[in-house]
C-alpha cells in the first residue's frame, strides 16, 4: 500500500487479507499519514506491517509505536544488518528499542509480548545478501525474510528476466534456506502466478500494489465500457 489515505486502509481491511505492507521505502507515506493508516484499519483482522525507507533505530521504532506489527527492513546484505534491525526492534535485554508510552494503548500486556509477537523481516535483494543468506536468515529474532525479485535480479544483472535460471536458483536457494532452518520465506512483489509461487514453497506472497491494481482496474473498466459502446454504434 503506497497511496497515502486513511480510507484506503479501512476499505481494504474489509477483505480478509492476511497482512498489508505499508510502504514507506518506495511510496509517498509520511508516519503522520501511516498512523491514520494504521489506526483506519484497527477494526479488522488483517496485520500491518512496514517496509520502512532503512535500517534505522529511529524510523523502525516510529512504525512500531505508531502500530505495526513488524517491519519490512531493506537492503540487509549480512549478519550485522539483520542484527541491526532485530537490536532496533527489541526491548531492552534483548535491543535498544526505546519505551513509548503510545505503543501500549489497548495492550496492557504490550511490554511483556512484544519482543515476541513482532516480526523483523529483512529484504534479501542483492546478490550479496544470496553469499550470506544463511547467516542473515539464522540471526536470533528472524522469522520470515522477502525476496524483492527486481532489485534482486537487476544485482544479478539479469534486471526482470525472471525465468533465466539463475534467477530461478537464486529463488529454490531462498527457499530451500528458508525451509531448512524453519524460517518463513516470502516474496515481495508479485512475478508469477500465485500458484506457481506457493509451489515453489513461498509462505508469503504479495498480490501487488494498491496504485497498479487501481489503474489495471480501472483501465480493465473503461475498455469493456469503450466496447460496449463501439459494439451500440455498430
Amino acid at each position: 500500500m503506497g497511496i497515502g489515505h486513511p480510507e484506503v486502509s479501512y476499505t481494504l481491511g474489509s477483505l480478509g487479507l492476511d497482512w498489508i505492507n505499508f510502504d514507506m521505502q518506495h511510496g509517498v507515506l509520511d508516519v503522520e499519514t501511516l498512523t491514520a493508516m494504521i489506526q483506519a484499519m484497527s477494526y479488522s483482522q488483517t496485520v500491518p506491517i512496514v517496509r520502512v525507507p532503512s535500517n534505522e533505530l529511529a524510523i523502525i521504532n516510529k512504525a512500531l509505536d505508531f502500530g505495526a506489527s513488524g517491519v519490512i527492513v531493506p537492503l540487509v546484505n549480512c549478519r550485522e544488518d539483520a542484527e541491526k534491525a532485530v537490536r532496533s526492534s527489541k526491548y531492552a535485554p534483548k535491543g535498544t528499542r526505546s519505551w513509548a508510552q503510545r505503543a501500549t494503548q489497548g495492550d496492557p500486556d504490550y511490554a511483556a509480548t512484544a519482543n515476541t509477537e513482532l516480526m523483523v523481516i529483512p529484504q534479501i535483494e542483492t546478490e550479496t545478501s544470496l553469499q550470506n543468506l544463511e547467516e542473515i536468515i539464522c540471526t536470533d529474532g528472524i522469522e520470515a525474510v522477502f525476496c524483492g525479485p527486481y532489485d534482486l535480479s537487476m544485482s544479478l544483472g539479469i534486471f526482470r528476466q525472471f525465468d533465466n535460471p539463475k534467477f530461478m536458483k537464486a529463488l529454490d536457494s531462498i527457499v530451500s534456506t528458508c525451509r531448512a532452518h524453519d524460517v518463513a520465506p516470502g516474496l515481495l512483489a508479485p512475478i508469477g502466478s500465485v500458484e506457481e509461487n506457493l509451489r515453489r514453497g513461498f509462505k508469503l506472497i504479495s498480490l501487488g500494489g494498491d496504485l497498479p491494481m487501481l489503474k489495471d482496474g480501472i483501465s480493465k473498466a473503461l475498455e469493456t465500457a469503450r466496447n460496449a459502446s463501439k459494439s451500440r454504434s455498430i
